[in-house]
């Protein structure tokens, strides 16, 4: 019995039993019963940094285009509600100093929706829920302050700050109140 197994290999007969591919499909199934629990809980807390990160992105892009056109670009935002996550549109301002969306001007990032699982909650710029870049790379009408961003499950928070002097950061908290 020993030479027909041998004989067997040699001739290109190679494979696995039945038992040694149900063993590693039990594995598999194991492992992925263990992970994706975890995947599943981690997936709000990457959206919400994702968004805050984009959302540093586009005060960047902003501040490059008024240095660039040599005028106003302005951030617009629109908090949570009952019926949507929050967005923001960032738009080039044909009629300076009023900051306001008016027909014919150049959108740069129009409603930009939140994420699944993603809330922008609370902008405040100098009293006002709109900022943006003059073409000195400053806040626009002296209006700086932060956005903040927060996951479904309230575990994450981040807030982008935009600095008296331009400067965007990205800050983290776990509460909402307390930032680093």
């Amino acid at each position: 019995m020993h030479d027909l197994y041998r004989n067997a290999r040699c001739h290109g007969q190679e494979g696995f039993t039945l038992v040694e591919l149900m063993i590693a499909i039990g594995v598999i199934a194991i492992l992925a019963a263990i992970a994706v629990p975890g995947v599943i809980s981690w997936l709000p807390n990457y959206r919400v940094k994702a968004a805050a990160s984009d959302m540093i992105s586009n005060f960047q892009k902003a501040k490059m285009e008024a240095v660039k056109r040599n005028t106003d670009v302005i951030i617009a935002f629109t908090a949570a509600n009952a019926t949507q996550t929050g967005s923001y549109r960032i738009f080039v301002d044909n009629n300076p100093g009023n900051g306001a969306f008016d027909a014919g001007e150049r959108v740069l990032v129009d409603h930009k929706p939140m994420p699944k699982d993603v809330s922008l909650y609370f902008a405040n710029f100098s009293g006002a829920t709109n900022t943006g870049f003059n073409s000195r790379a400053l806040p626009w009408n002296n209006r700086w302050g932060s956005v903040r961003f927060r996951n479904s499950k309230l575990t994450r928070y981040y807030r982008a700050s935009l600095s008296a002097a331009g400067h965007v950061r990205l800050q983290t908290s776990s509460d909402g109140i307390n930032w680093n």
